[in-house]
């Protein structure tokens, strides 16, 4: 098979590497099957030098989870992966874009994202919201402090694996970026809140879910305390990630808070909610449940 650029090349190579079954499915797309344990059925596609892979597990279609919980389940989901929706709100997918550096690094990030994917699949089976995340990293990664120097990007160092940088967004607050874990998150928060009402609640999920599904690496994803919810956007990649991949991420962070922001804020006022809802076809009564109780 002969292909107009090596990135392309490589992707094929590692993807026949994982996969048990692969065809191809047009230029640059194939069809994979990979197993690890739950066998899985992966759309894979090299956009723009990301390779990009779908995944629309059995467990959708008797998943009962809410759009509220899948916005939680965002900030947690592992290996980069993200729970999304199609424009016509059809139901859940996986899915998630990986940078294309050189064959290794594929590799590992194909091998981290299978665990997302597979999290994800037992996450739709059991409908249950994950846990917290864990604590951030607290000993200084001093390599992480020279990937950061090597980056595009001018961080400010706020505590120990704890940075902050301006995104290139017009009134975005500074993004975030921290070890958590075995992850490195970089997030931007979009607006913070009092408990909204339910239409605002189910408004903002159904419209952020449905931008993630056409966002670079970004998820969407809702957090909650005992007085305020927050939603914002995040990138979670490994905590060896390479500073062109940070680059990426934090590029991808702020074309996402252009897209999102302003209409986000609107979806606050219960009004809009209800007329956005209505245009989508979508009670305040998730349509998940309703599924699952006919």
């Amino acid at each position: 098979m002969k292909f107009a650029n090596e990135s392309a090349a490589t992707a094929y190579r590692v993807l026949n590497k994982c996969a048990q079954e692969m065809e191809s499915a047009g230029p640059w797309r194939w069809r994979c099957v990979m197993q690890n344990g739950t066998r899985m059925n992966i759309a894979a596609a090299m956009e723009d030098g990301f390779l990009q892979l779908i995944c629309r597990p059995d467990a959708i279609r008797k998943a009962a989870l809410a759009l509220e919980d899948a916005m939680l389940c965002n900030k947690t989901l592992a290996g980069g992966v993200k729970l999304a929706m199609n424009s016509s709100s059809s139901g859940f997918h996986l899915r998630t874009d990986i940078v294309i550096a050189e064959e290794q690094q594929l590799l590992d990030r194909l091998e981290w994202a299978l665990e997302g994917f597979h999290e994800g699949n037992r996450l739709l089976l059991s409908s249950e919201v994950l846990d917290e995340p864990t604590s951030p990293q607290t000993a200084p990664d001093a390599d992480l402090d020279e990937r950061l120097r090597e980056s595009s990007w001018s961080c400010t160092k706020r505590g120990p694996n704890n940075y902050s940088v301006e995104l290139d967004a017009q009134a975005a607050p500074p993004a975030g970026i921290r070890i958590n874990g075995s992850n490195l998150e970089l997030s931007v928060e979009l607006l913070r809140c009092g408990a909204p009402a339910n239409a605002s609640r189910q408004a903002l999920a159904l419209f952020l879910l449905t931008a993630t599904s056409v966002l670079r690496l970004v998820r969407a994803y809702a957090a909650q305390t005992e007085d305020q919810e927050s939603y914002g956007l995040q990138v979670s990649l490994p905590t060896s990630a390479g500073s062109a991949e940070i680059d990426h991420a934090l590029a991808a962070l702020s074309i996402a808070y252009r897209m999102c922001a302003r209409e986000a804020a609107v979806l606050l006022q219960a009004a809009a909610a209800h007329h956005y809802l209505a245009a989508h076809d979508h009670s305040t009564t998730d349509n998940h449940q309703k599924e699952k109780e006919n």
